[in-house]
């Protein structure tokens, strides 16, 4: 019976590892992809105004 809890608990963390990674992977994917098809504009320095 002990055993049959050790084999059910290391099953838990495999597949817990397993959903950890393929998580991390698809998040990091979506980030790469939303981060090269937004713009960034470079903010207007008022100062470079006043100096012209």
């Amino acid at each position: 019976m002990i055993k049959g809890f050790i084999i059910c608990f290391a099953v838990l963390f495999v597949q817990l590892a397993v959903l950890h990674v393929v998580d991390a992977r698809l998040y990091t994917a979506q980030d790469i992809r939303h981060t090269a098809s937004t713009v960034v504009t470079p903010a207007k320095n008022d100062d470079e105004e006043i100096e012209s």
